[in-house]
């Protein structure tokens, strides 16, 4: 398969030939493309055709090492890149559990859920979707060598916003805690967590989550050497603290954009300690689940940490296949949304300012964003105590608009991924942007939009905000120095 993006100029023509209109490199892309496309069907086919489980997680698992393949060695993408950066997160939050069992290597509980229904329908779309990825990535990446190493920028303006930021929203986290119970809050396990939350005012404590990623960002695409310390101080003390209070997505995802940063501005760990961090990881996803539902001053390591397994953290986050499956069982007997589900994200972006908290105002189950549509139907008990069970990155185009939803959304989100891929800048503000973007975005995998536009678009208002004023800025001084 002719993968390979090296000269846009065309090869010479030797005198008397005739070169095929067929072969340019765009319709080759094309062609690439589209017969990943059709494989990725005929496996969805085939999976259908057997209805076995395990026979299905397993070919899941092998499309899922093509499209690494190609991904790595024949696209060249660096594996902190976005698009292979969202394809390792994607499949962790869908395949972490049926995967190990399909290879027989987790023998530990399974799920109820897992058990009790027919995988074959959601692993399909799941197969569908990373191989209609893979496509959308073959037909827009451009050049298969990565570009000349720009020089690395900073921008001491933007990097003093970014701490600005990150600490406005840390105060913002601590005076939040206040309104949701004070002293409660700390003694409240994960669970109960939420249900301060749904009863008292959490704008405080919610938007705490949005606005100190949004500093961490901007301050990781703009640090200066000296400062390295300092912005992984900040990132730990984030990233450490809320995953000890149980918020493990929110932690990671922070944490994955702040490396992909480091490592786009030619800061990067050594090899071990990039191994020791992810087993640390791996170990301590499994021990906050088992210890997130004890009280905050209470919570102890002791008769836990034998019991835990490296492959647990893994397993642990292959449960996003369980809204899939529950999409598709629903959407039997219920209608398509034909992307109602976007445009409701969409009205989420502009904050609550009203002088008082009125809680969440009664909707109708069609009406409900996904996750709580989900959560409600499946288990009623923890809707109603304020838990979810987050969402899909799937099961949304699939609710909105069938299998067609899921073959171009995937397909469109591989060719924009590969194309920011190939446009980011060394520059602060465009790379903290293209952070601004790329953190939501893998918030998605196991959630819906609802999740992203909201900080994508404050994100980017705030980068833009920032650079204007470096531009002020550095007009005053442009002045002074001409006087």
């Amino acid at each position: 398969m002719h993968l390979s993006r090296h000269a846009k100029s065309p090869p010479p023509r030797v005198p008397g030939s005739v070169v095929s209109p067929l072969c340019t490199p765009t319709r080759l892309r094309l062609l690439e493309s589209a017969l990943i496309a059709a494989g990725g069907t005929v496996l969805w086919l085939l999976m259908r055709a057997i209805e076995d489980d395990r026979f299905s997680a397993l070919l899941v698992g092998v499309a899922l090492a093509a499209a690494l393949y190609v991904g790595l060695r024949l696209l060249r993408f660096p594996m902190l890149s976005p698009p292979l950066l969202y394809l390792c997160v994607f499949a962790l939050f869908h395949l972490g559990l049926a995967l190990p069992w399909a290879l027989g290597v987790y023998d530990g509980p399974l799920p109820g859920w897992f058990r009790s229904h027919r995988l074959t329908p959601a692993l399909g779309l799941v197969e569908l979707a990373i191989l209609f990825y893979l496509a959308g990535l073959v037909w827009a990446r451009r050049r298969a060598a990565p570009p000349p190493a720009a020089p690395v920028y900073t921008n001491r303006f933007l990097f003093g916003c970014g701490v600005a930021i990150y600490l406005a929203g840390a105060v913002m986290f601590f005076l939040g805690v206040e309104r949701v119970g004070g002293t409660r809050f700390w003694d409240a396990g994960y669970a109960e967590i939420y249900r301060l939350a749904a009863q008292f005012d959490p704008r405080l404590f919610g938007t705490s989550f949005l606005i100190v990623p949004i500093g961490l960002y901007l301050a990781a695409a703009s640090f200066s050497r000296r400062w390295t310390a300092l912005v992984a101080a900040l990132t730990l003390a984030w990233v450490g603290g809320i995953f000890f209070l149980g918020f493990r997505g929110f932690a990671l995802i922070p944490g994955l954009v702040v490396l992909a940063l480091m490592r786009h501005r030619r800061c990067r760990p050594p090899a071990w300690m990039s191994v020791a961090l992810l087993l640390v990881v791996l170990a301590a996803i499994p021990l906050a689940r088992a210890v997130r539902d004890q009280r905050i001053g209470e919570r102890s390591l002791e008769g836990v940490w034998n019991s835990v397994r490296l492959l647990d953290g893994i397993v642990e986050m292959g449960g996003s296949l369980r809204p899939l499956v529950h999409t598709l069982e629903y959407l039997d007997q219920q209608s398509w949304r034909w992307g109602k589900t976007y445009w409701q994200s969409l009205g989420t972006v502009w904050p609550n300012l009203a002088g008082q908290w009125e809680g969440a105002r009664y909707l109708a189950l069609d009406d409900l964003p996904p996750n709580h549509w989900l959560t409600l139907q499946a288990d009623p008990d923890l809707y109603h105590q304020a838990g979810g069970l987050g969402f899909s990155a799937v099961a949304e185009p699939y609710m909105n608009f069938g299998v067609t939803g899921v073959l171009v959304y995937f397909w469109v989100l591989g060719a924009l991924l590969a194309r920011a891929a190939e446009l980011r800048s060394t520059r602060p503000a465009p790379l903290a942007a293209w952070a601004m973007v790329l953190g939501p975005l893998l918030w998605t995998t196991r959630n819906s939009f609802e999740v992203f536009f909201r900080p994508a678009l404050w994100g980017l208002a705030i980068v833009l905000g920032a650079r204007l004023g470096w531009g002020v800025v550095a007009s005053f001084y442009a002045c002074s120095d001409s006087q």
